[in-house]
């Protein structure tokens, strides 16, 4: 849907309740990274716009914004150019240009609410509160413009000097039952801000003493756990502060603004509030608002809350994250870094931005960059378990196992013992050792990755295929793959596994049925179409064996080099004799060449780059 599409419906648009956000790249190849093309000089007004608007679909908002200056400078009085430019303007961070086409569409009948938004937002910046407060009062709001409106308005009152009605405006926001949390956060902060401490410990430890209310907006239970241990460190009350934040660690134990500030306090630093001013406090308004919308269509409308609330406080690490994650999600790696770098090294962010930084790195093809960054991230943080993980990540991504497995050492010796989190570790170091044929390290631990957590379809899946590809407990690791399909009915490359340990199995009907279903829920993957391939040629389906095949060697993904040698014999030659009964998995089948043990979705997992990194909190 295009961007400038998106935030017209901004009314309308569905409050979808947060859950944790996780950065995680495709597993395998890097992404194409979108370039960014500005100073491109289009020849018309149409073309001025058209590109604009195809770059804004794209993702790479700094060249729409370039565009769009080029066609409103050939047409300064289009309302819809005007509308879609200050759209972009907005979301990408160009906050002056956006707030000029704000004044002029006003009263525009598509545009005037983001536009007042805007204008509210530029007043609140300059401390004007009361033009603030006339900006928010826009009629007939959906609920969720109603709940930013509300709480903004209520800043701008606060600006004002009217601290009982901007309490009394907040409690009295209750068109929706989710509006709970979102409400008594902003008290608090709001309480904060007015010296009412009494009234701000209330307001936070009323969400803090209902955990449910972190299922619609975890950012605003952790932040009235880290605010209330804030009000209560700067009132002296040091073990009550440590008490708020163990509410919080208890749903996020990594979570490392809280942790940072737990170490803080126990060191006696000096803490400072909640939130600083009136405008700090408008932004966290929009930064909790925008997480809890951040994800699909809303992602866009988040960004705007985003980019807006950074007008009002352009240092805060949390939006600087945000913005970062929303511009590794549209690829942008160079401006996601360009984010990061911006997050103060005294920060409790810092340490997320250097290890995703590195990740960026990494898939934006500056790999030895990567890999230098990452090894000096784990001097930097020598007891961090995610600094090792990060590197792991590259190292097992360049195919580098053997430092992938030592920096997984690492991690696993200062890991927690006995968490269920750790499965992953096991996990990931086991792939390691897989891929460097040293199966007796790499069973013990898929087995203890098990161990921690049962029900892990991936483990499942690459434990039982290796066990089939290497001919022992037959029985026992088809039983895995089975449950792993069970639990992932939809994923297309653990069913891939099923019908491949058909395949080696020699049950070559059940494999054909399998990878058909497999290839029809990931069509382009190349070692799933070779499978198929090869169990269509077990069937006597020649010309669809060779169809697959060609389908796998020239389509997109393009398949690894040594897969390629392994596709074009077959495509000349076909498949040997199938192997004789019994013998499945040791047989020297060409149709073997170039195939990871656990098939398609083993090989992905051998080439993640990310996942048990950055954003892990």
């Amino acid at each position: 849907m295009p961007l400038s599409r998106v935030l017209r419906t901004l009314t309308t648009t569905v409050f979808v309740a947060a859950a944790a956000t996780s950065s995680a790249f495709a597993a395998g190849e890097a992404p194409d990274v979108k370039v960014s093309t500005p100073n491109v000089q289009a020849q018309s007004l149409a073309g001025a716009y058209l590109a604009a608007k195809a770059a804004q679909q794209q993702g790479d908002l700094p060249s729409a914004t370039d565009f769009f200056n080029q066609a409103l400078a050939l047409d300064p009085t289009s309302q819809l150019l005007q509308q879609d430019a200050m759209f972009a303007f907005l979301a990408d961070g160009n906050f002056q240009e956006g707030v000029d086409l704000a004044a002029k569409l006003h009263d525009d009948a598509d545009a005037s609410k983001v536009a007042r938004i805007t204008l509210g937002v530029d007043a609140l910046r300059k401390g004007d509160f009361q033009a603030a407060i006339t900006e928010f009062a826009i009629p007939d709001p959906s609920d969720l413009d109603g709940l930013l409106l509300g709480h903004l308005s209520s800043w701008a009152e606060l600006g004002a000097g009217h601290v009982d009605k901007a309490l009394m405006d907040v409690d009295g926001l209750k068109h929706a039952p989710w509006y709970t949390v979102f409400n008594a956060y902003q008290k608090g902060l709001l309480a904060s801000v007015a010296g009412r401490t009494d009234v701000a410990r209330a307001a936070f430890q009323s969400v803090l003493d209902d955990q449910t209310l972190a299922r619609t907006s975890p950012d605003a239970y952790l932040g009235s756990a880290e605010s209330l241990a804030r009000v209560e460190a700067r009132a002296g009350q040091k073990d009550a502060a440590l008490k708020a934040l163990d509410f919080g660690l208890k749903l996020a134990p990594n979570y490392a603004p809280l942790t940072y500030l737990r170490d803080r306090i126990q060191r006696g630093e000096t803490i400072e509030p909640p939130v600083a001013n009136i405008q700090q406090g408008a932004a966290e308004t929009l930064y909790v608002l925008g997480q809890a919308i951040n994800r699909g269509d809303g992602q866009q409308v988040a960004l705007l809350y985003f980019q807006l609330a950074r007008a009002l406080d352009p240092r805060s690490p949390a939006l600087l994250t945000a913005l970062a994650g929303i511009a590794e999600q549209a690829q942008q790696l160079d401006l996601a870094i360009s984010y990061y770098k911006e997050i103060p090294e005294n920060s409790a962010y810092r340490r997320t931005a250097d290890l995703q930084t590195g990740l960026d790195l990494w898939y934006s093809g500056k790999k030895d960059e990567a890999k230098t960054h990452l090894q000096r991230a784990v001097r930097d943080y020598p007891d961090d378990v995610q600094a090792y993980t990060a590197l792991a990540d590259v190292m097992s991504a360049d195919k580098n196992y053997q430092k992938a497995a030592d920096a997984l050492n690492k991690a696993i010796e200062l890991a927690p013992k006995g968490e269920t989190s750790n499965w992953n570790l096991y996990y990931q170091r086991g792939i390691a050792y897989e891929r460097m044929k040293q199966w007796d390290k790499a069973e013990p631990d898929f087995k203890k990755a098990l161990q921690l957590s049962p029900n892990q379809p991936q483990v499942l899946n690459y434990l039982g295929y290796s066990w089939i590809d290497m001919n022992i407990h037959l029985k026992q690791g088809l039983d895995m793959i089975k449950t792993a399909v069970e639990l992932r009915p939809n994923d297309g490359y653990i069913i891939d596994s099923l019908g491949w340990a058909y395949y080696k199995l020699g049950r070559y009907d059940d494999a054909v049925d399998e990878l058909e279903r497999a290839v029809l829920l990931t069509p382009l993957d190349p070692t799933i179409n070779d499978h198929l391939g090869d169990a269509y040629w077990r069937v006597g389906r020649k010309r669809e064996a060779k169809f697959q095949w060609n389908r796998a060697l020239n389509g997109d993904p393009k398949p690894e080099p040594d897969e390629v040698k392994s596709l074009q014999a077959k495509l000349e030659n076909g498949l040997q004799a199938a192997p004789a009964k019994g013998d499945h998995g040791q047989s020297g089948d060409a149709s073997d060449a170039g195939k990871p043990a656990g098939g398609a979705a083993a090989g992905a997992e051998a080439a993640k780059a990310q996942g048990a990194g950055a954003k892990a909190d």
